[in-house]
């Protein structure tokens, strides 16, 4: 059993370099440029235009939104390092330990949060015009995939919850 956890725990570490670097990738091509033009913003807005509706506060939101899908996609990337100690855990030979229950409830969790402030933060992109937003396309792509996941990982999290409980009932027992 130690080989195969060996053998997912690489697989795990690669699969999490690999996104890790996907993302710093799309980070060092984001127009990080622009934030020079907003240092100065309030010396060219318009006075007499809405904060709201000017072309600035429109660029800042964009940028600022952008900013924050970057940080969800972090924090996915957080939750994927649970699996690494799971992993740790059943190496240890401790498959139905209350780390793995906590660890699973992590993960559904990050899966649930990334998932509902992604939706949130593409739909402002598409109300300030900087992005096509397609409510159906959106529940097609990641967010079918991210939902079921996080609540199977609920599920597992009461299911090894339940195991331990039988664990030590059983061990009582004898």
């Amino acid at each position: 059993m130690k080989d195969k956890t060996t053998i997912l725990t690489i697989v795990t570490y690669g699969i999490i370099l690999s996104a890790v670097s996907i993302l710093l990738n799309d980070i060092r091509e984001f127009n990080f440029s622009q934030f020079e033009e907003f240092q100065n913003w309030a010396k060219t807005a318009d006075k007499n235009e809405h904060w709201f509706t000017s072309k600035n506060a429109i660029k800042w939101s964009f940028y600022a939104i952008s900013a924050g899908l970057f940080f969800w996609r972090a924090y996915l990337l957080y939750g994927f390092t649970y699996f690494i100690s799971i992993l740790n855990e059943i190496e240890k030979g401790q498959y139905f330990s209350a780390k793995n229950s906590s660890y699973f409830k992590k993960i559904g969790n990050i899966f649930i949060y990334y998932t509902i402030n992604v939706f949130v933060l593409r739909l402002l992109l598409a109300l300030i015009k900087k992005s096509s937003f397609n409510f159906l396309q959106e529940f097609r792509s990641e967010f079918t995939f991210l939902i079921p996941c996080a609540l199977a990982f609920f599920i597992l999290a009461e299911l090894f919850e339940r195991a331990k409980n039988a664990e030590e009932e059983n061990e009582l027992t004898i």
